[in-house]
């Protein structure tokens, strides 16, 4: 169990941690675990990072305390010194760790390991896959092998030109396994971003976006010329919503925190549990206002944005999303729902970083503003670099 207060105990913890990892990552039973400990490892060594710089921060705000062991004072300060410049080199190295890490993290998110009998959905039944058409693409999707708790989809794309792309990481969070129409729906959905994201990089080419780059360049194109087939697939689905049925029920987003305001939280959620992260949070919930803001600024979800590493509890109100290892913080509320008094901003303050923000956009918390068409959810801005990986329904 954890202390957070004994950096010896933790230190040989995490070396005895690292000796089992570099013995069980010999040989992978299942290739397709290289993602998760790739995406723990990144977050290693974020956390790696921030040891070295408070260590070396320790040397050089105490150097007036160090001695050799003659007694000298003046050697001393001087090692301290030393000390401390190379564990800040160590951590300049480790910026450069953290981006390789991330980037190898997004390209194996992109391989589908085939088994030695074949590729992966090969022997699927053709019942089993759910194939409908935008414009000139065609999107296919397969119920795949589950990651732990994480469900997920198998997809093929393929384009009139003959060039197909597929993948295993389109995943549908934790539980059970979404319909096969809503799969789709939200495959769409990211081809939609990707063909408005290729179609800003044309007209501002100094400029970048959070979809440049899931796909590769042509299928980006392709879905930039279908982006209204592909858009209106993602509202509507395959067969769009006929008489009778029933309205999915919708999200909305009250805060998304990242960096040290996320820090805190994820500290709470570690001393006291998620409950009372769910009630910290709640003070931003300003009720209408908050629900005009999102809708004004589209955050508004059919089913719970997560990546494949998010944890998620809910409660008959809130649905908090969090992840520990990329460092963000996410509390929903069911669209329809009514805010709690008791727990929402209407009679209690909103933390003082957030009345200086101004209440009601849940994204001037961690971001300025933006305009709607600039809206990307998947592209967290803020302090972080580090991308999440995966695509989660």
């Amino acid at each position: 169990m954890p202390t957070f207060e004994d950096p010896r105990q933790h230190a040989v913890e995490a070396h005895q941690a690292l000796r089992a990892l570099a013995h069980a990552t010999r040989v992978f039973t299942n290739l397709a675990d290289t993602y998760p400990v790739i995406g723990d490892l990144l977050a290693a060594a974020r956390s790696l990072r921030q040891v070295v710089d408070q260590l070396a921060a320790a040397h050089i705000t105490h150097r007036a305390r160090a001695h050799d062991d003659a007694g000298n004072q003046a050697v001393g300060d001087a090692a301290a010194l030393a000390a401390g410049d190379e564990l800040h080199q160590v951590g300049t190295l480790l910026i450069e760790v953290e981006a390789r890490l991330d980037a190898a993290s997004q390209h194996t998110g992109r391989i589908a390991w085939h088994s030695e009998t074949g590729p992966a959905g090969m022997n699927t039944p053709d019942a089993a896959r759910t194939t409908t058409h935008a414009g000139t693409l065609t999107l296919t999707v397969w119920p795949d092998t589950p990651v732990g708790d994480h469900q997920r989809y198998a997809y093929r794309i393929q384009e009139t030109t003959g060039h197909t792309i597929s993948g295993r990481d389109l995943f549908t969070g934790a539980g059970d396994q979404v319909e096969p129409a809503q799969a789709l729906r939200d495959r769409a959905g990211y081809l939609s971003a990707t063909g408005q994201a290729r179609q800003h990089a044309l007209d501002h080419p100094d400029q970048h976006t959070g979809h440049q780059g899931l796909f590769p360049d042509d299928i980006a194109e392709a879905a930039r010329v279908n982006t209204d087939a592909l858009r209106a697939l993602a509202e509507h689905g395959p067969q769009g919503i006929g008489p009778g049925q029933a309205a999915r029920q919708r999200w909305i987003s009250v805060v998304f925190l990242q960096g040290a305001d996320a820090d805190e939280v994820l500290d709470l959620i570690e001393r006291n549990g998620t409950d009372a992260a769910i009630e910290h949070l709640a003070h931003w919930d300003f009720e209408e206002e908050t629900t005009q803001a999102a809708l004004e600024n589209g955050y508004v979800y059919d089913t719970v944005p997560q990546t494949a590493l998010d944890r998620v509890t809910s409660t008959d109100l809130y649905t908090l999303t969090y992840n520990p290892f990329l460092g963000h913080v996410s509390l929903l509320r069911s669209f329809d729902a009514i805010a709690d008094p008791a727990l929402s901003g209407t009679n209690s303050p909103a933390p003082e970083h957030t009345r200086s923000r101004g209440k009601g956009s849940h994204r001037e918390v961690a971001a300025p503003r933006r305009e709607a068409a600039d809206i990307d959810w998947f592209a967290r801005t803020g302090s972080s670099t580090v991308t999440p990986r995966g695509l989660a329904l």
